[in-house]
């Protein structure tokens, strides 16, 4: 009785974390000159932007402390140079043999010239000489290039393969938007202003009717500025909650239908090897076919 217990007490506990919603909240509000953006995981802040901002400004000052360091060693390194005397004699020793060095750089520019002549005339003759075996090695792999591809699309763009592509690609995106449980919280948009009151009117009533028409607009609120005196912002959250038991659901989902076009290829490959003549394709669907093994 104990054991049964726990069996069931450990299965209703693991049903429970699966099915439980873990909520994402991203927390907005846009200003002129002006924002801020967070993001929470159970009221949690994970991430926002006015410590940034605020980071931001800090190592400006520091940057000014580092160059005026850097300028007031540079000066110190100045006034030592000019106090050093061994310093002057080293400059002293290096601008005497000038003319020697000059002679030296003349002399291994022209032998560096020479062998780089040399170097582009034995290229040049290389080149000449066509090899016939590359070429022929080129020309084949060109060949079995060209069939590898007439033949990946001869296979996809079959019938039957492009019908199962498309329906399992259908399902793949409707199982990975139903992961997510997505949804506004009152968000407000204050500060719309137009040149007419009539437009404004107008406005107002398209936007209310958006609000009520569209489900995920349900929470949004817009406000005119009839007085002229107010800025325009946006300020909100938007709510994404998913669970384990649907991430797992859509990976399952993803598996299988990826696991059956593999081997439904695979099937369609070994027959078409067999017979090519078997996957006849319609004319448009066979231009589709050279015009894109071509390349």
């Amino acid at each position: 009785m104990i054991f049964d217990a726990l069996v069931i007490l450990a299965v209703i506990m693991g049903g429970g974390l699966l099915l439980f919603p873990v909520k994402v909240r991203f927390l907005f509000r846009v200003q002129k000159n002006a924002g801020k953006f967070e993001v929470r995981i159970f009221r949690k802040k994970v991430f926002t932007t006015e410590e940034s901002v605020e980071e931001a400004s800090e190592p400006a000052e520091e940057k000014i402390d580092a160059a005026t360091a850097e300028e007031i060693r540079a000066s110190e390194e100045d006034d030592f140079d000019d106090e050093n005397p061994w310093k002057k004699e080293e400059t002293a020793e290096a601008k005497a043999p000038a003319g020697e060095k000059s002679e030296k750089k003349t002399v291994e520019k022209s032998d560096a010239a020479a062998d780089a002549k040399t170097a582009k005339a034995s290229t040049e003759k290389s080149e000449k000489k066509p090899n016939k075996e590359s070429e022929k090695k080129k020309s084949k792999k060109k060949s079995k290039k060209k069939s590898s591809d007439e033949e990946f699309l001869t296979l996809v763009l079959e019938p039957h393969f492009d019908k199962k592509l498309l329906k399992d690609t259908l399902r793949i995106t409707k199982s990975f938007f139903r992961v997510f449980h997505c949804y506004f919280e009152p968000t407000v948009v204050d500060g719309i202003r137009l040149e007419d009151y009539e437009d404004m009117g107008y406005a107002m009533g398209g936007l209310n009717f958006l609000c009520g028409a569209i489900p995920l607009l349900n929470n949004w609120e817009f406000l005119m500025d009839w007085e002229g005196n107010r800025p325009l912002r946006a300020e909100g959250g938007f709510v994404a909650s998913f669970s384990i038991a649907r991430i797992v659901g859509f990976g399952l989902v993803s598996l299988w239908s990826v696991l059956g076009l593999v081997l439904r290829y695979l099937w369609n490959l070994r027959r078409y090897r067999k017979n090519p003549e078997q996957f006849r394709l319609i004319f448009w669907r066979r231009w589709i076919v050279r015009f894109l093994a071509a390349d």
